[in-house]
């Protein structure tokens, strides 16, 4: 079985450093958003993928 660190990095890896669909001038970073796993807007907040 898989940590679920692993399938986290598997899943958010990849996109962290894309632009973010919800803002004109965001750019995609790992943290955490209410807990979880997360790849989240630098600027707006808005999480583009969250793994719980």
């Amino acid at each position: 079985m898989q940590s679920v660190s692993s399938d986290s990095d598997t899943l958010l890896a990849p996109l962290v450093g894309d632009d973010c669909a919800w803002c004109a001038t965001g750019v995609l970073t790992r943290e955490p958003f209410k807990g979880d796993d997360a790849v989240v807007c630098e600027h707006c907040g808005t999480p583009a993928a969250r793994v719980w």
